[in-house]
């Protein structure tokens, strides 16, 4: 029986899609793009706390200033960017980010090294976790690049 030309693409997107799991689950370092006060695009290198998969991503960061800074820009505009790269593959993906106020589910993502800088823990004024939701990613996975759009973000 030959497969149909659709059932062909999506055979293969959920081949690249498990590549693009697999490069999110072994990394630590990623890189995310906030939007500035100005609007420009601003890019951090940060660790990466948890993820499931890529499409759900989890980071924390640091609301050390009220003008400025990525915890500031989400506060304003949750539209990210997440980036990963390993070898010779990549994946970029576009998304929204969301606040976590949820001690409990703060509690769970807490990295005990993080300590030096939220010598507080969870209950530090300056930490913010959040949650990126992928709306959009592009793969270059073994030397195959493809673009997928994900359904629409729950954040408001």
């Amino acid at each position: 029986m030959e497969l149909k030309a659709s059932e062909i693409q999506k055979q293969r997107i959920k081949e690249i899609e498990t590549r693009a799991n697999e490069l999110v689950d072994s990394s630590i370092i990623m890189f995310v793009t906030s939007i500035n006060e100005k609007g420009y695009p601003r890019t951090c290198c940060v660790n990466k706390l948890h993820s499931k998969g890529f499409r759900d991503i989890y980071f924390v960061t640091s609301k050390r200033s009220e003008k400025q800074g990525k915890a500031k820009h989400f506060e304003t505009n949750t539209k990210s960017s997440i980036c990963f790269r390993h070898e010779g593959d990549s994946l970029t993906m576009v998304g929204d980010v969301e606040l976590i106020i949820n001690k409990t589910e703060m509690q769970v993502l807490w990295n005990e090294n993080d300590k030096a800088f939220f010598p507080k823990g969870i209950d530090d004024p300056k930490i913010r976790f959040f949650h990126f939701h992928t709306l959009e990613a592009t793969f270059w996975i073994n030397q195959k690049f493809r673009t997928v759009k994900y359904g629409k973000s729950t954040i408001t």
